[in-house]
């Protein structure tokens, strides 16, 4: 009886060695199991960081592509009017070309502002005064026909002088003699009928010389003018435009 129990209690024995080390692997493929579920938790974490990133990319880049979009429409649109405003002054000159064709000391000149009719100061004031000539006054009713058939135009009449110090009497210098010579155009200007609410004057005096001259006190003739800037109501010059396209 003694015998058979022996072995008995060894295959017991045996069999709770064999169940403790299934256990212990057990628990060690548990425990290898916990860290893969970390591991796999952790690059979880990892791609949905990534995942936000690359949607707060996107989101910016979708902006950036609005923006240009809208950026493109907003430039495409300053290009045509500049392009409308451009064939408007061409067309402009051209009427104010044929309307000084006939005029001693009168010309048109095209610039950034707009189209200027330049009379010389000798067709318009005596020396030192600023009464209009009677050649003045013909070549102003000249300008006054094109103004009262084109009532939506504004104009700014602008004296200029050279740089010779005035002595002559009432004028303290060159900007009053400037600006006072720009006023009696105006002045005819209205009282042939232009609307006055779209006339104004300045005085440059000789601060915007035709030709430089060679000391700043030095008499120039062709500086010595009045300009007719002439501009449709309501258009912007063409560097304001411009200005709008680079900003």
């Amino acid at each position: 009886m003694r015998n058979r129990i022996v072995p008995f209690v060894l295959a017991v024995a045996f069999l709770g060695l064999t169940g403790c080390a299934e256990l212990r692997d057990l628990r060690q493929q548990n425990e290898n199991l916990q860290q893969q579920l970390r591991m796999c938790e952790s690059e979880r974490e990892t791609l949905l960081g990534d995942v936000a990133e690359l949607e707060a990319q996107n989101q910016t880049l979708r902006q950036e592509v609005t923006d240009a979009r809208q950026e493109g429409r907003q430039q495409a649109d300053v290009v045509a009017r500049l392009r409308d405003e451009q064939a408007r002054l061409e067309r402009q000159r051209r009427e104010l070309q044929r309307l000084v064709q006939g005029l001693s000391g009168v010309e048109v000149e095209s610039r950034q502002e707009g189209n200027f009719i330049v009379v010389e100061n000798d067709i318009l004031f005596g020396l030192g005064r600023t009464d209009l000539t009677d050649q003045a006054k013909s070549t102003l009713d000249e300008v006054v026909e094109y103004l009262l058939s084109r009532p939506d135009v504004t104009v700014r009449v602008d004296g200029h002088t050279d740089g010779v110090p005035i002595v002559t009497a009432p004028f303290d210098d060159n900007y009053h003699l400037a600006a006072m010579r720009a006023h009696s155009v105006m002045g005819y200007l209205v009282e042939q009928g232009v609307n006055p609410e779209r006339v104004y004057i300045t005085g440059f005096g000789p601060n915007r010389p035709r030709l430089e001259p060679e000391e700043p006190t030095a008499p120039v003739d062709e500086n010595r003018r009045v300009e007719i800037l002439v501009m449709p109501e309501g258009v912007r010059s063409i560097g304001e435009i411009l200005e709008g396209f680079r900003e």
